[in-house]
């Protein structure tokens, strides 16, 4: 069935989030009104967070500034770690300096911004920046593409990894800045392949083609492909382009934008107008019938009620607060259920943790030695250094391998998790809908609780000093009486660096589990307690004045919400293919 005319159009489907605000005001259910409120801010703050991702020297804030059209950013500079730059339309270009002390903000020229954001004239951070807010006049930005240039990853400052892992959760899409020398490290794989879980939608530039021949840039081109596809990266898009030089090619390109920028300009702009919009619309029109087929039992309960004597309304508003209560207390007793099961999962992530622990000690003190016979030589700071990464590296391999399989261990029990106690969820509505609507001798509206749970990680590992505490006497020793020292000392805290990490990887899993359940639990009980208020204000004595218009015309509020029901639904089934395909 071809359709045309598609009622949920952003547009349209502000009209219909206002329809039934007025609705719920003239019901007065608080509940109902905040979140169609919240609805209406969802779909009118309608935004792409598109964060710029890579290691250092591939070219990030050359990219950005290519696509702003202007040198908003330095480039060439050593920057300042853990910094994130938030980029944003508006009138006028102004920087805003976010200090890490109390929030305390101080507007700068963007030309003013190296004294800041570089490891040269703010080195450490002495001045205590927290995060960066630029405002730009780009047309790039104008249809509501915030950019985000994150820290470079895989720097021997491990930290920048972690502030970019920890802002994920907020971004819509990522642009991973690759460039072809080489085309993909090591770092930059194992970073891909945690980052394809975090981030709904991945681009993937192939920056400074102006460096080879387009022999080698084909090879290049399929060796990426290849390696994507081995980290479950299928049909990635890659694009070539050279964002320094501003041309990816020596063909002269139309308007001034080059080739490879120009197609991902308009890639990103059909991204966020069409495939995005439409999830963003679809959930919205989701909600909405949902909201709407609620408010439309409740008005059936207030029509049947207007027929009733006062006698027999006191009699059946006494019924249901029986009902009601009954409901709560069955929520409250599966929430204490859905805290055990949990508690259940946690528990055997650390057995499993304690296994990892014990059976890998062994091989990192094995791979110890390996390390001791590569470096023969190396001695002083550098060496501290070269071990502390080393070690960085041995800690994630480690816990790496033995995540993702935990990973998706927690998820399948999660699923099942998700799944029987949305069932629970739904059974105690369907049993709320039913006593109210035999006690009203109203048909049931069969309302749905629909929500997963599922756990979003930002872990990060953290491996101690080699010369913590000990530098000035280490250093003043020849290396080969340093050598000794540093090696039997790393040897023996092998397992407690293990076991350090594997309390983070331990509290990661306990934040996650709490801030999903956190969630869940808020998802549950509001579809509920949306249909319980919905059921009081039904009861409750009829509003006077202008505030009560909708429920004086109850045909009209009928016909009102039967609109909103059918125009969604038919929405949803004619998109329900083209959203499924977007989140997969």
């Amino acid at each position: 069935m071809i359709v045309t005319d598609q009622p949920a159009e952003p547009a349209s489907l502000q009209r219909k989030l206002d329809i039934l605000l007025d609705i719920a005001r003239a019901e007065r259910i608080a509940g109902i009104e905040n979140k169609l409120v919240s609805l209406k801010e969802k779909l009118s703050g309608e935004k792409l967070h598109l964060a710029v991702l890579g290691q250092m020297k591939r070219g990030k804030s050359s990219l950005i500034n290519a696509l702003l059209k202007a040198d908003a950013l330095p480039t060439g500079v050593l920057p300042v770690t853990a910094i994130i730059t938030e980029i944003r339309y508006g009138e006028t270009p102004c920087a805003t300096i976010i200090y890490t002390t109390g929030e305390l903000r101080e507007e700068v020229a963007i030309s003013s911004l190296e004294d800041y954001i570089s490891e040269a004239r703010n080195p450490g951070n002495k001045k205590q920046v927290a995060s960066v807010e630029i405002t730009y006049p780009s047309p790039f930005l104008k249809d509501g593409i915030i950019l985000i240039d994150t820290p470079g990853i895989g720097s021997t400052h491990a930290h920048n990894t972690e502030t970019t892992e920890s802002y994920l959760n907020q971004v819509d899409a990522g642009i991973v800045v690759l460039s072809v020398d080489p085309p993909i490290t090591q770092v930059e794989s194992q970073f891909i392949a945690n980052l394809k879980d975090e981030v709904p939608k991945l681009f993937f530039i192939l920056n400074k083609v102006d460096l080879t021949s387009p022999k080698e840039l084909s090879e290049i081109i399929a060796f990426l492909k290849d390696e994507l596809d081995r980290l479950n990266i299928s049909a990635a898009e890659i694009f070539p382009l050279s964002a320094r030089q501003g041309r990816d090619d020596q063909q002269p390109s139309s308007n001034g934008l080059p080739a490879g920028l120009r197609a991902f300009e308009q890639r990103l702009q059909a991204f966020l107008l069409k495939e995005k919009r439409q999830v963003l619309v679809c959930s919205v029109a989701g909600d909405t019938l949902e909201t709407a087929r609620t408010l439309r039992f409740a008005a059936s309960i207030r029509t049947r009620t207007a027929a009733l004597s006062a006698g027999e309304l006191e009699k059946k508003r006494e019924a249901l607060d029986q009902i009601l209560k009954d409901t709560e207390m069955k929520m409250r007793e599966l929430q204490v259920l859905l805290r055990q099961r949990s508690a259940d999962i946690l528990a055997g992530v650390e057995h499993d943790l304690s296994e990892q622990v014990e059976a890998y000690a062994p091989e990192v003190r094995s791979h110890l030695k390996l390390f001791q016979a590569e470096h023969p030589k190396a001695a002083g700071r550098a060496f501290g250094t070269l071990l502390e990464n080393w070690l960085m590296n041995e800690v994630e391999d480690v816990f790496r391998r033995w995540k993702i399989q935990q990973d998706e261990k927690v998820q399948a029990q999660l699923d099942m998790l998700s799944s029987y106690f949305v069932d629970m969820a739904n059974g105690i509505l369907d049993r709320l809908e039913r006593a109210a609507g035999a006690l009203f001798e109203i048909p049931v509206q069969h309302l749905r609780v629909t929500c997963p749970l599922r756990a979003e990680s930002h872990l990060y590992y953290k491996v101690e000093r080699v010369f913590y505490s000990l530098d000035s006497f280490l250093l003043l020793l020849p290396g080969f009486l340093m050598r000794p020292i540093v090696f039997r000392r790393m040897n023996k805290n092998v397992p407690e660096l293990l076991d350090m990490n594997a309390g983070r990887v331990r509290f990661d899993y306990l934040e996650r589990l709490q801030a999903s359940l956190n969630r869940f639990e808020h998802d549950l009980r509001s579809a509920i307690v949306m249909v319980a208020d919905s059921l009081r204000a039904a009861l409750s004595p009829a509003s006077n004045g202008p505030a009560s218009n909708a429920v004086d015309q109850p045909a009209m509020t009928m016909d009102s919400l039967d609109a909103v029901i059918r125009e969604c639904s038919l929405f949803l089934q004619c998109n329900k293919q083209t959203v499924a395909d977007f989140k997969t």
